[in-house]
């Protein structure tokens, strides 16, 4: 069964007629916002038709350089030593930095119309735009000049953006040697860290011990790296007016402090129940005290079987129907039509990826399929990402982005559709596992994630102060990692380059790509409970949920399901949900 991407509806080559004719039309695109800009941002006063030729100019660019980058991020993300892919996205960066004084420009003038509600109301077009031009006054408070947007947008393409790729391209080509089964085999970072998932304790351990050599090779290239992209988002931010990284993250995730708050206070207060779980997992693994960190994520009981990725499709396809012969449908779309790369292989990306293609009415997504359980959530996972751009499919390119905390909702929505299909089907026996790595899983999105949370929030107390070397930052994670998971796991096993594999932390522009997960499991699993009680009623109100998502904040679009994510009540009853199969967990092994 092929395991890899059809890029072709894409673009059939990078020499093709129909993406050269889509490079030239980007141009003239480009022109044409520009000449746009210049006959309308020096005149007084804010019409209606200028802001609608505006609008569906800017969709027009859109629909191009969504399709243009994403072909390049794609084929890098497969293949980070592809050089044309490689210039076609410094090409499309440097080409698009000018449209950067444009978007400031459009802010700015908007901001200065006094009656923009009754100019919005008037036009059909604009009411279809409505969130989005809301959205645009609340970030005109933190842009700059025209002049100085198009220099920051240019010299991210050779700063943060570049250091980005070669954070990617160094992971994605590192080997290193382990030995499975008797026989040494050279393999990639991300093949090491999926054996974390193994039966065999040994292959763990000694995967575990080959990463962290493997990292000690490259750590002066990554903190390099990361020293670049924070500092720069630093700077950047601080210009803006915002406060700290993490307010823009959250202005740019439609998300109030007030819910990140909520939502931290109710994880903290749940964290001993996830240490009681770690204690018990030392125990049944044979440890005489704490949990080593190399078996955090290992199974328990007995030895499981390999799973083939056409049994991973069919067990998806299946489960997916379960809920909805829409979301099934959709899964096995994806798979027919090649929309996955799950092949794992050197100079591939070590990590999971999920991206729409709007204009195209498709997703790409990348996984590294090896063949263990957890492999069928990531999949899962990323094809819940899919669903949700398919339930915006009717929008315009202007009206498709969602936050990334209800994005992240989506894809977990669908892990747990997995899980519960699989329990289901089980014996009581393969029911007490598959609860355990439903704890396991959960484990990672809340108590690991809080941890990388704690790491960035630090990162970017200390880069203040100028550059952390290597050492500065091992120290730094194992500090954030002991934190979070207290006295549950032996802190001389975490290897002291765990920053090194999270991949958002060398994503410009995607700072704390951490807590969104927290929220979208905690969100999802009180959704999923939800849907036990209503069934069928949920299905289709959670669809209208998901194409609500990207016109309106986390806020307003969580009232459709009825929750208030200011309240710790609603994070602490989706705990209370996991804290009770940790219970069911330890009464019966």
């Amino acid at each position: 069964m092929n395991m890899t991407w059809n890029l072709d509806s894409l673009y059939p080559s990078f020499e093709s007629e129909k993406l050269k004719g889509d490079r030239e039309l980007l141009g003239q695109l480009i022109i044409d916002l520009k000449a746009w800009a210049e006959g309308n941002l020096k005149l007084e006063g804010v019409s209606v038709a200028a802001i609608e030729d505006f609008l569906r100019l800017y969709n027009d660019y859109k629909s191009v350089y969504v399709c243009l980058l994403a072909y390049a991020e794609l084929t890098l993300s497969a293949d980070s030593s592809s050089e044309e892919a490689m210039n076609l996205a410094d090409d499309i960066e440097h080409l698009s930095s000018e449209i950067a004084g444009v978007v400031a420009g459009f802010k700015r003038w908007i901001s200065t119309c006094e009656h923009i509600d009754e100019l919005i109301v008037s036009s059909t077009y604009l009411l279809k735009h409505q969130f989005y031009l809301k959205e645009l006054l609340l970030q005109s408070r933190y842009v700059l000049n025209e002049e100085v947007e198009v220099a920051i947008a240019r010299m991210q393409s050779t700063g943060s953006k570049a250091w980005g790729r070669l954070y990617m391209e160094s992971v994605s080509s590192t080997l290193a040697d382990v030995v499975v089964h008797g026989e040494t085999k050279k393999v990639t970072l991300a093949e090491l860290r999926s054996m974390a998932y193994e039966n065999n304790a040994k292959l763990r351990k000694a995967a575990y011990e080959a990463e962290a050599e493997a990292c000690s090779r490259i750590a002066g290239v990554c903190a390099a790296c990361m020293n670049g992209i924070s500092g720069e988002a630093l700077t950047i931010y601080g210009m803006r007016g915002y406060q700290s990284s993490l307010e823009k993250v959250l202005v740019a995730s439609r998300m109030d402090s007030e819910t990140l708050s909520a939502m931290l206070a109710a994880l903290q207060e749940s964290l001993p129940a996830f240490h009681t779980y770690y204690q018990k997992k030392a125990e049944l693994l044979g440890h005489s005290t704490k949990l080593p960190f190399y078996d955090i994520f290992a199974p328990i009981g007995e030895e499981s079987v390999k799973i083939s990725y056409e049994d991973a499709q069919k067990t998806i396809v299946s489960s997916f129907g379960t809920y909805s012969k829409e979301l099934a449908n959709l899964a096995q779309k994806a798979f027919d039509q090649q929309w996955i790369d799950a092949e794992p292989r050197a100079g591939k990306g070590g990590y999971g990826l999920c991206i729409d293609i709007f204009p195209i009415g498709e997703s790409r997504i990348m996984t590294q399929f090896t063949g263990n359980a957890i492999d069928i959530s990531i999949l899962a996972h990323e094809l819940g990402h899919a669903y949700h751009s398919s339930c915006l499919g009717e929008e315009t390119m202007l009206n498709t982005d969602y936050p990334i905390p209800i994005a992240e909702t989506a894809s977990i929505f669908c892990e747990t559709i997995i899980n519960q299909a699989l329990l289901t089907s089980s014996t009581k026996k393969e029911a007490q596992l598959l609860l355990e790595r439903s704890i396991s899983d959960a484990g990672y999105y809340l108590v690991d994630f809080y941890a990388r949370y704690l790491f960035e929030l630090k990162l970017y107390e200390r880069r203040t102060s100028g550059p952390l070397p290597v050492q500065e930052l091992n120290e730094l994670m194992i500090a954030c990692m002991v934190e979070a998971y207290g006295e549950s796991i032996d802190p001389d096993t975490i290897h002291p380059y765990m920053w090194m594999n999270k991949a958002g932390y060398f994503m410009a522009g995607y700072e704390f790509m951490n807590f969104p997960y927290s929220f979208g499991l905690l969100f999802a699993k009180g959704l999923y409970a939800e849907y036990l009680k209503k069934g069928e009623e949920f299905v289709a109100r959670y669809r209208q949920f998901l194409s609500a998502t990207s016109k309106h904040n986390i806020a307003d679009v969580a009232k459709f399901m009825d929750i208030d994510v200011h309240s710790i009540d609603f994070w602490r009853g989706a705990l209370m949900l996991i804290e009770t199969d940790i219970e069911a967990f330890i009464s019966t092994t």
